[in-house]
């Protein structure tokens, strides 16, 4: 199946996002499946949803009050340090959620830290099959469909963070297979803006979709650090439909020293040393093959997880499988391998296919994987209207001005050539962050995710 293009894919995450978070009516049917969004107290009764402004915290019934207004300024105002003994007791509590155990010791650094960001919240998820609600609610749901309820895009918007990374897992190059499904990481302005969305009264409520979605999560506090840009890369291995472009995330933890094999000849190290020595092959080689780093973050702790510690993400571009493969078959990654596995004492390789991929700092590159063009045009690489061939193929789906695909935009049922297919008819919240008016031919990857709840479009 051929990938859409990262543009395509942001506004299509998007527009599920918000279908899920803003309470579309059509979506919201669609996705819970028979089940209810309501919460159920702890005496039994039911609370009334969420449906007013999140950075008022007023509903229609007029008794749900944030503890403070979220506002995209909160970091910038030292006097809200004054409010975090409120927030933590409102927002925190003192149960871990069903899916990982909290971090006091996390918690605490973040509090005695309040107004220093941006940081970005790295998430790791595994979805339980069926959903299990907290109150024993009967649900149809799957896990990841309760997730979707959850998904708390204009809580985020209201603070000023921002979803930087999101996609699943396809493969797992390095520690247990299958035990992640989906990578998320979301900048957040500081501590107190995280606290003051965790205690208000809304978002309360919607994360119990979350408890009932997830089955397992480590959930990392970390920073960016500085990379340097290599510039334009080219590869000898470029992308295709048959094999194309991901990006390789990997989540690590050294030992405390280094554990060579006694005839390795190595001096002593830390495992942070020889870690930093098999990732320094890794940059050196990469550029030859077109991998080109994206970030990478340091760990200041797990603030939910297994008990287990954690030190580096790493995230590439990598521009196909078989450069992957090419690069560690490269005669200096494969002699730093060693360094690499007497340091690590855990850790992850996931690959990923992102929908949103726009970490703060990452250098641009990368090649796209191209879309088939079928006879009308449909697919055609473009950069403005101008470059489509016209006949109805006259839309150049570009929304983030780095190069895009010629559409059919209006089109209708069945109007599409194959492997496109026309969306149509989406809901009115999801229609509005969409990238083309009222319909158009899309690939079968973004048709496929428009026509899933909860965006609930119509693909045909």
């Amino acid at each position: 199946m051929p990938r859409t293009p990262p543009a395509t894919l942001l506004y299509v995450a998007s527009a599920a996002l918000l279908a899920s978070a803003c309470g579309d009516d059509d979506a919201s049917a669609t996705a819970t499946d028979g089940a209810t969004t309501d919460s159920t107290t702890g005496d039994g009764t039911t609370a009334v949803p969420a449906t007013g402004d999140p950075t008022t915290g007023a509903d229609e019934t007029g008794d749900s009050e944030p503890p403070i207004e979220l506002t995209p300024d909160l970091c910038d105002d030292p006097a809200n340090i004054a409010l975090l003994d409120t927030l933590v007791e409102a927002g925190l509590g003192a149960e871990d959620p069903s899916y990982g155990m909290r971090n006091d010791a996390q918690l605490q650094r973040m509090l005695d830290d309040p107004l220093t960001g941006p940081f970005y919240m790295v998430n790791l998820i595994r979805y339980r099959e069926l959903a299990v609600y907290p109150d024993g609610r009967d649900t149809d749901l799957s896990g990841r469909e309760a997730n979707d309820l959850y998904a708390p895009v204009e809580f985020l918007e209201a603070i000023g963070a921002n979803v930087v990374f999101t996609g699943p897992v396809t493969a797992t190059t390095l520690g247990d297979a299958d035990v992640w499904e989906d990578v998320a990481i979301v900048e957040y302005p500081c501590p107190l803006a995280l606290f003051a969305m965790g205690a208000h009264p809304e978002f309360q409520e919607r994360s119990i979709h979350k408890d009932a979605g997830l089955e397992a999560s480590i959930v990392m506090v970390t920073h960016r650090q500085p990379i340097d840009d290599p510039g334009p890369l080219g590869s000898p291995f470029p992308p295709s439909a048959e094999d194309p472009a991901f990006e390789h995330v990997q989540v690590l933890a050294p030992n405390e020293q280094a554990q060579y094999d006694a005839a390795s000849g190595e001096p002593e190290r830390t495992g942070a040393e020889a870690l930093a020595l098999y990732g320094a092959a890794l940059d050196e080689a990469g550029p030859t093959y077109g991998v080109l780093p994206r970030a990478r973050l340091v760990v200041e702790g797990e603030f939910i997880g297994d008990g287990r510690a954690w030190t580096d993400v790493w995230i590439d571009y990598v521009p196909s499988g078989a450069a992957f493969d090419a690069l560690h078959a490269d005669e200096g990654v494969v002699a730093a391998e060693h360094h690499r596995d007497a340091a690590l004492e855990h850790g992850y390789g996931l690959r990923t296919d992102p929908f949103i991929s726009a970490i703060p700092g990452a250098p641009e590159g990368g090649e796209p994987t191209p879309l088939p063009v079928t006879p009308d045009g449909t697919g055609t690489l473009c950069q403005t209207d101008a470059d489509c061939p016209g006949d109805g193929v006259e839309t150049c789906l570009n929304p983030d001005g780095a190069g895009g695909f010629c559409t059919r935009e209006g089109c209708g049922a069945g109007e599409c050539e194959s492997p496109y297919l026309c969306c149509h008819d989406c809901s009115e919240m999801v229609a509005a962050v969409l990238p083309f008016d009222g319909s158009a031919c899309l690939p079968e990857t973004a048709s496929g995710q428009l026509s899933e709840p909860p965006a609930a479009c119509t693909c045909d």
